[in-house]
């Protein structure tokens, strides 16, 4: 019988509970329990201001959250409610509903970019770049062997 401890799953899952406690605990800007915006709308909120100049769809949130698209549809609507984003028609086809921070979501990028900043170094100290392009290289071969 194989030890759970030893498989990716439970190791990737493990270490995703203890980042998400760390930076909860260490940035409370990113606790969602404290009455923050949600790791997925923050995430979300980040890609946009990162393409900001360029039209985002709910299609691009799907693709570079990984998510389906009744959960884009749900998120969008929330981070709309929550005046993270407005949405308005695009200027190539109208049928679509482009993306954009509000300008009290481009404020608060400013904050939580460098939180974020600050937390990624926080995980990344003393682990070498070479180290780090070889966890991203595995990373990105467990991924394509789950799809």
């Amino acid at each position: 019988m194989i030890d759970p401890r030893k498989t990716i799953m439970f190791q990737i899952r493990g270490v995703s509970l203890k980042i998400d406690r760390y930076v909860k605990s260490q940035y409370p800007l990113f606790d969602h329990d404290a009455g923050h915006i949600s790791k997925l709308q923050g995430m979300s909120a980040g890609y946009i201001a990162m393409n900001d100049g360029e039209e985002i769809f709910q299609r691009d949130l799907e693709h570079a959250m990984s998510i389906s698209k009744s959960t884009a549809s749900g998120l969008v609507k929330r981070m709309v409610k929550n005046g993270i984003i407005e949405t308005s028609p695009s200027s190539r086809d109208a049928r679509y509903k482009r993306l954009m921070l509000t300008q009290q979501a481009r404020e608060k990028m400013q904050q939580v970019s460098a939180a974020a900043t600050e937390a990624e170094n926080s995980l990344r100290a003393d682990i070498s770049d070479e180290d780090m392009n070889k966890f991203f290289e595995v990373l990105n071969k467990i991924s394509n062997n789950a799809e």
